[in-house]
């Protein structure tokens, strides 16, 4: 599978349904963290706003055929009592949550049905040093499911282009953070936002031949513009308005790190996975 192949399979679809009868559509990633040899910690990353008030929960996955190839079919997960697995990141100020899916990855591969998955891990975060050597204005690329699109047939997500709207190397109003100017429609919460270059790109003062892969953040709100013209941030709203600005809001990278802590503290339960392929 080439890169930009896996990118296609780095996110999963997730659509919640709450207790008033209303539905929503988010976008989590897979990520590996807590790395230790062939052993690691797989999740899904998303916003804590996908999931907050969330009744039940539906993620879509895809398989792998006995050849290795990626099946036709998707794979529907129910999650409904393990609303409670998922992980809060420690500062509540943060929107971002992570659930811990060894036990569920185990189970589709004991079924002869492994997941395909393209995690992300430590080693591809932007973290501050990696950042401070990225330019004012970098392309990116940002993979979800905006208005809840995609290609169902397929399972696949769909991919956006843009800019980043703000220097990544420094700090959006004094939080990790940073702007990004794309369409962000609802659905696109949680989605990877990454620098992707396949070919050649621009490193410093010269040009590099190859593949260039980092997450650089995690999109979590916009800004909106209300009638009055004050601009105000606000988590991706449902209904798309005309005053939204065409502007992101990404959580830095760099703050998954903190959860490794947290979940280290997994890898002496059943919470971890060894590492294939």
């Amino acid at each position: 599978m080439g890169l930009a192949e896996g990118i296609l399979h780095m996110t999963v679809r997730i659509e919640t349904q709450r207790s008033d009868g209303a539905t929503s559509t988010g976008t989590g990633f897979y990520f590996n963290f807590c790395v230790q040899g062939d052993v690691c910690i797989p999740v899904i990353v998303t916003n804590k706003h996908v999931i907050e008030n969330a009744n039940s929960m539906t993620i879509f996955l895809s398989v792998l055929n006995d050849d290795g190839a990626i099946a036709e079919r998707k794979e529907r997960l129910e999650v409904n009592g393990m609303l409670g697995h998922w992980v809060m990141h420690p500062d509540p100020d943060v929107d971002l949550c992570v659930l811990p899916i060894a036990q569920i990855v185990d189970g589709f591969a004991d079924a002869g049905k492994p997941l395909a998955i393209t995690p992300l891990n430590v080693s591809l975060v932007a973290d501050a040093e990696k950042m401070s050597t990225l330019s004012a204005i970098e392309d990116i690329t940002m993979v979800g499911y905006p208005n809840g699109l995609w290609d169902e047939a397929n399972n696949l997500p769909i991919v956006r282009k843009g800019i980043t709207a703000t220097p990544v190397g420094s700090d959006y109003c004094e939080k990790k953070e940073f702007l990004i100017d794309s369409a962000c429609y609802p659905g696109s919460s949680g989605s990877p936002v990454l620098l992707f270059n396949e070919g050649t790109y621009r490193a410093g003062n010269g040009i590099v031949l190859g593949a260039r892969l980092l997450l650089l953040g995690i999109l979590y709100a916009v800004p909106i513009r209300n009638v009055e013209g004050v601009i105000t941030v606000t988590d991706i709203p449902r209904v798309y308005s005309h005053g939204m600005l065409n502007l992101g809001l990404v959580i830095k990278a760099e703050r998954l790190l903190e959860f490794e802590p947290i979940l280290n503290r997994a890898l002496l339960t059943n919470q971890s996975v060894t590492m294939t392929g």
